[in-house]
């Protein structure tokens, strides 16, 4: 089994030691090239100075600079253009300035012919050398840099790669995907990660399977015999005849407990898992209408009007998802509501939105507990405490955070409560 830490150690190494030695190598051999100029130059040099000592002839060269003093005499120079000693009679090395240049001399003294000798180089010719020795020995470490930091680059990307495809798996996965993931290459440092995501999602697999089974199975349960409860009730009332009356608050709240299963049923039906599956276009104008043709008759036994305004618009939802939230929104506006009151169902498009609107000229929800209406089983203190089960606006607010819109709560132009959706561009087709 591979291993990130072995392989970029081992990358880096490997990296730093053949760049480092092709640095070093190619500045050895630029270092030798320029000594070896220095020499041949020397030997030019020198080869010269004997021509002149054979010959006797002078030349004007700068670059090697001798005399050669007998008994207090010049016995001979390289140049006419100094007479005087180059520097004091003292053996030994100095620096002085003559005929404009700064030379390094070398003086020794031979006792057996009484001679001084006088060797000299300019020493800017020196500092020549050693600027070059430097650029040549620097300049490969230099060049050496990028290509170093090319192949660390490429070493640790690979090296990385494990992880990298990893993240990606993990970020591109579904909400309802809970199968396991197989990397093609896995290193020993990623092993157990992947065992352990492997596992955690074979248990949330198996408990959210659970999850949809108990909730489904348990509100289809309940669904029959509250029906079953229903027909009895209203059988016993038709026996009792005008006394049938004292089983109306039985009736209720077994209405009641039936929207309660009902809406039950709903949330576990618009959870991420199930939505993501369900997507299409739907527009949201012909669900408008068909949640309004469906809560008619319960708006008109109140004495109530509602208007659609706006034109058609198309999201990117679910047929069953988007009619909940609005049969939600419009029940709850009309059950709050008294005989005789008003329901607006807007439909706005905007350049980056699409926002739905639920207004009511109702008694509202005071401005300091619309964030704890949103909460399951949670109701406004203005609100009767046999109207509902305080689930309708939570599955609204759930659908809401199913299509990464926005929702707000606000006092309506009617009087009343404006509940507010807006789409964002990614679900507006």
């Amino acid at each position: 089994m591979s291993s990130i830490r072995r392989f970029l150690i081992l990358t880096l190494i490997s990296a730093l030691v053949l760049v480092i030695f092709s640095a070093a190598l190619k500045g050895y051999r630029a270092t030798l090239g320029i000594s070896n100029t220095l020499l041949d130059n020397e030997l030019v040099e020198l080869s010269r100075a004997i021509s002149y000592v054979d010959s006797g002839t002078r030349t004007q060269q700068q670059t090697l600079f001798f005399q050669v003093w007998k008994q207090g005499k010049l016995a001979s120079s390289s140049t006419d253009a100094l007479s005087t000693p180059l520097t004091s009679f003292s053996e030994g090395f100095s620096e002085v300035n003559a005929l404009g240049t700064r030379w390094r001399v070398h003086t020794r003294f031979n006792p057996n012919n009484d001679s001084w000798y006088m060797v000299a180089q300019p020493v800017s010719s020196r500092f020549t050398l050693t600027d070059s020795l430097t650029v040549a020995a620097i300049t490969p470490f230099i060049i050496s840099v990028p290509i170093l930091a090319l192949i660390l680059f490429f070493g640790i990307t690979w090296g990385l790669s494990p992880l990298k495809h990893l993240s990606k798996l993990l970020a591109s996965r579904q909400g309802n995907d809970f199968s396991t993931i197989a990397l093609s290459r896995e290193p020993s440092e990623l092993s157990p990660v992947v065992t352990t995501l492997n596992t955690m999602f074979t248990r949330l697999n198996s408990a959210f399977e659970r999850e949809q089974q108990f909730a489904s199975n348990a509100a289809h349960e309940l669904r029959t015999p509250l029906s079953v409860m229903k027909i009895n009730i209203h059988n016993i009332a038709n026996e009792l005849g005008e006394k049938g009356h004292v089983l109306a608050p039985l009736k209720a709240d077994t209405d009641r407990m039936i929207h309660a299963v009902n809406q039950f049923l709903l949330l576990t039906r618009t959870s991420p898992e199930t939505f993501a599956e369900q997507r299409e276009p739907v527009n949201v104008h012909v669900v408008s209408q068909e949640v309004i043709s469906d809560l008619y008759g319960a708006i008109e036994n109140k004495n109530q009007e509602i208007a659609l305004e706006g034109e058609e618009a198309w999201l990117l939802s679910s047929q069953f998802v988007l009619y909940t939230l609005l049969q939600n929104l419009v029940s709850n506006a009309s059950k709050y509501s008294p005989s005789g009151a008003q329901i607006i169902i807007r439909i706005e498009r905007r350049k980056n939105e699409l926002a739905l609107s639920v207004c009511d000229s109702g008694p509202g929800i005071p401005a300091d507990q619309r964030a704890v209406v949103l909460n399951r089983f949670k109701r406004a203190s203005n609100s009767s405490p046999h109207s509902g089960s305080g689930l309708g606006l939570a599955i609204v607010e759930q659908i809401v955070v199913l299509h990464g819109a926005e929702l707000s709560l606000d006092e309506s132009s009617l009087g009343g409560l404006e509940v507010r959706v807006a789409f964002s561009n990614d679900y507006i087709l």
